[in-house]
């Protein structure tokens, strides 16, 4: 394994090994009695950046609504995910406890607007700052990095020893995904997302499992999203340039990555002189200065749609970190292949396969499970050893499969050679 004139080590497991590995790096459990979860980054030495959370919220006389959330950070830190994660959740159950007149189009409405106010709150805190790009001008760089790299002055200010205007500089600099799934006591299914999460829909009324995405793609190789933002951005030939947004950039829509929402000044004289920094800043700033003409390129007003559970089908809700793509599509998803909507349905028919055989999976909630129990790992566990027939038509063998899976494992490398993955999967 390796790139070209590069090789790298891995060790060949078993496959009890192999198992064992997966079970034990990926944490799987089961939570509010139905969800799944698996969450998987094999690189110890560099934490994953996805978040998840399931909640069960009590509205009183409104019942019980469910709240699930995937949530994957990008750029050189947590601090944007890590936010969005504290603080997203509860701004919406407090606005959905405070409607008035709960349907469809309210609820929608609320999700909307909260996860667009997080990003604008984020921007605010850097516009608190410095307020414009004349203001900017007049300052030197020593002025700025005094305001940008600033100490905590209290123990309940303190992040990693960092003051507050380092933590609203930074959180405009990170970014992460969204994707919620709100579901309400009669079935009803809210979904909203910025970047390439996926949510997934399977329903069983009769004899075959139907698979409904219920999410957006929101990056720069869906032709939609590329479609927009070259809409907004005519005449600049390099707005998406080999898949990415400016050519850095893989997704079209996030909280945070601020760089690409305001004016390029603020990359070149706040972002590149906070302490902790931008990836290979110098590289960044140049593909800022030269490319950022119109802001805002990435958006942060998100995706919302709405979908009924049918009546009496037997269902199951599938939620991902876009890590879960890559692996079930490899090299051949890299290079647009293969399409969405037949890994999702594969995802789907090993669900549903795993349910269908299952006699608990339609009575009482399951309170604990084994690890080979856990649909999510199931998922992940298929991912891992990877396709069972290639793009060119080759068959993918057992042997194929365990080598793969080895090597995504135990890989030797300092950096990621793995996308942070997480998989959520509810009996519904």
């Amino acid at each position: 394994m390796g790139w070209p004139n590069r090789d790298f080590t891995y060790y060949l497991l078993t496959e009890e090994e192999a198992s064992t590995e997966i079970s034990r790096l990926s944490a799987p459990g089961i939570s509010s009695g139905r969800v799944h979860t698996a969450s998987l980054q094999p690189n110890r030495e560099k934490p994953s950046q996805d978040r998840f959370i399931t909640e069960e919220w009590d509205l009183g006389e409104r019942g019980i609504w469910k709240f699930r959330a995937v949530f994957d950070g990008h750029a050189a830190g947590d601090e944007t995910v890590d936010y969005v994660f504290s603080t997203l959740p509860h701004k919406i159950r407090s606005a959905l406890t405070a409607l008035s007149d709960i349907n469809t189009e309210a609820v929608s409405s609320l999700l909307r607007e909260n996860i667009s106010a997080t990003d604008d709150f984020i921007k605010q805190g850097v516009l608190e700052l410095f307020p414009s790009s004349t203001y900017l001008e007049q300052l030197s760089d020593e002025e700025i990095r005094a305001i940008v790299n600033d100490r905590p002055t209290s123990d309940s200010q303190a992040y990693a020893g960092r003051g507050p205007h380092n933590m609203k500089v930074t959180r405009a600099m990170r970014g992460t995904t969204v994707l919620i799934v709100l579901i309400s006591p009669e079935g009803g299914i809210w979904t909203a997302s910025l970047g390439d999460c996926q949510a997934v829909l399977g329903q069983k009324q009769s004899s075959t499992w139907t698979t409904t995405i219920l999410t957006a793609n929101h990056n720069a190789a869906e032709p939609s999203e590329v479609a927009r933002v070259r809409s907004e951005h005519p005449g600049e030939e390099n707005v998406v340039d080999k898949n990415r947004v400016l050519g850095l950039i893989a997704v079209t829509r996030a909280i945070g990555d601020h760089q690409f929402k305001l004016p390029s000044i603020y990359t070149k004289r706040v972002f590149a002189l906070a302490i902790p920094g931008m990836n290979r800043p110098e590289y960044h700033t140049e593909l800022i200065l030269n490319c950022n003409l119109t802001p805002p390129y990435v958006s942060g007003v998100p995706d919302v749609r709405y979908f009924k559970l049918d009546d009496n089908a037997k269902a199951c809700l599938i939620m991902c970190s876009d890590g879960l793509l890559d692996l079930y599509g490899g090299q051949d998803w890299q290079e647009q292949h293969v399409d969405i909507a037949d890994l999702c349905k594969t995802w789907v028919d090993l669900i549903g396969a795993s349910l269908d055989t299952d006699p608990n999976s339609s009575s009482a909630p399951h309170q604990s499970a084994e690890p080979l129990d856990n649909l999510a790992l199931s998922l992940l566990n298929h991912g891992l050893r990877g396709p069972t027939k290639t793009f060119a038509g080759d068959i993918w063998t057992d042997d194929n499969a365990l080598d793969r899976a080895s090597s995504l494992l135990t890989l030797e490398y300092k950096d990621k050679w793995m996308d942070d993955t997480t998989v959520l999967v509810e009996v519904l």
